[in-house]
């Protein structure tokens, strides 16, 4: 009977590592080389109620313009205003279900230079600064630091990679992201460089950078650089405009979403699109021939899930980024409107990322199989115990 409970203990053992540690690898092997199976709701929109904001100097300006946000901490939440020297603070809250609750102004900030600023990024409250991406052409392509104190301190300058010296005016860094640790931030061209490609057109998507900075003690270092295509310009009644890449978002996890923005001059005129990025087998593009150009060359753009597109909004959505995690595990991500033409008005939209979904096939099957195998040894061993029991 010891030598039967001996056979069936370790039976049992192998069964059960079987069972649990099949799994595992097979999602550790998920996890390395396929990305987050994302869901996303949009929840809707709200107005702010107000159009003045009070700097950190107490001079008022008017709101508008806002093409990037940012999360802070503790429901705060810092927008820039494009060709301008301005910044808005904002208190959002959200319910159980991510709706926005409330919302409003809470003051300004003032920066020493006034640029096409359009993209943001907070970089924390111990250093308490923001990153800013500039459109326009000139000056050079850059990211800008300046301090959140009353000073406003301009704090460094981030320079591209020469490529971007190839970037169309007023299709240049219109996005900006920064990780939650802070190890990287991203950022690239609302649409193709010159030496990239072309404009998006109704029947083709434009091809963009996507550059990683890898962050160290603040210091910023360009790292990858990947192609991404554009979607062509949405279908309506009017004249086709523009199809571009508007923002980015990295999420704590370090899975990327990114925002395209299209508008044609009639109607519908606006239609969001938000994709998630998957690298995997995608070329850098920031070495060798390709760092100075895409035109004639052989290469593999990242991959792209649609997690939203809609003309449902009815409005120009530029900026996004991720708020807080909800009581159930899900992720807010909120966006702002500009205002900048006759059907946006200063808005705040949110949606929700539904964490990914249960854990593949493959690895349910594993751990089915595994039970399944279990159970037979039991039965058989028990059999066989019995049998023995009876024979003694």
């Amino acid at each position: 009977m010891r030598l039967v409970t001996s056979y069936f203990l370790v039976a049992l053992l192998l069964v059960l590592d079987v069972a649990c540690c099949a799994p595992v690898q097979a999602a550790e092997s998920a996890k390395s080389n396929a990305p987050k199976n994302y869901a996303l709701n949009y929840l809707g929109k709200v107005r702010l109620s107000v159009d003045k904001a009070t700097d950190q100097n107490g001079a008022t300006f008017t709101i508008t313009g806002l093409s990037g946000i940012a999360y802070g901490f503790d429901n705060r939440y810092v927008a820039v205003m494009d060709n301008s020297n301005h910044l808005v603070f904002l208190n959002v809250t959200f319910k159980d279900d991510g709706t926005i609750d409330q919302a409003s102004v809470t003051g300004g900030h003032t920066i020493a230079t006034s640029r096409d600023y359009e993209g943001i990024a907070y970089t924390g409250q111990s250093r308490n600064s923001v990153f800013l991406s500039n459109e326009a052409t000139p000056p050079p392509p850059a990211l800008y630091e300046y301090s959140l104190d009353k000073s406003a301190t301009p704090l460094q300058t981030v320079g591209m990679p020469p490529v971007f010296m190839y970037q169309v005016d007023n299709r240049g860094l219109e996005s900006l992201t920064r990780r939650a640790d802070g190890q990287e931030i991203w950022t690239a061209n609302e649409e193709a460089l010159t030496a990239d490609g072309v404009p998006s057109t109704r029947s083709a998507g434009s091809v963009v950078r996507l550059v990683r900075f890898a962050v160290n003690s603040n210091t910023l270092t360009p790292a990858q650089e990947y192609a991404y295509v554009l979607e062509p310009i949405h279908a309506g009644v009017g004249t086709p405009f523009s199809s571009g890449l508007s923002d980015l978002v990295v999420l704590p996890d370090g899975t990327l979403l990114t925002l395209e923005r299209s508008a044609i001059e009639g109607l519908p005129t606006f239609e969001t699109r938000i994709f998630q990025v998957d690298f995997n087998g995608a070329t850098d593009i920031s070495q060798g021939v390709l760092a100075n150009g895409l035109k004639g060359q052989n290469y593999k753009p990242v991959g792209k899930k649609l997690l939203f597109a809609s003309t449902q909004i009815g409005e120009n959505l530029e900026g996004l980024c991720f708020g807080p995690a909800l009581p159930n595990g899900n992720q807010v991500l909120l966006g702002v409107v500009d205002n900048g033409d006759p059907v946006s008005k200063n808005t705040l939209v949110s949606f929700v990322l539904v964490d990914p979904a249960p854990l593949p096939p493959e690895i349910i099957y594993a751990a089915a199989g595994g039970v399944l195998l279990l159970v037979i040894l039991i039965w058989v061993v028990s059999r066989r115990w019995r049998k023995n029991t009876a024979d003694a």
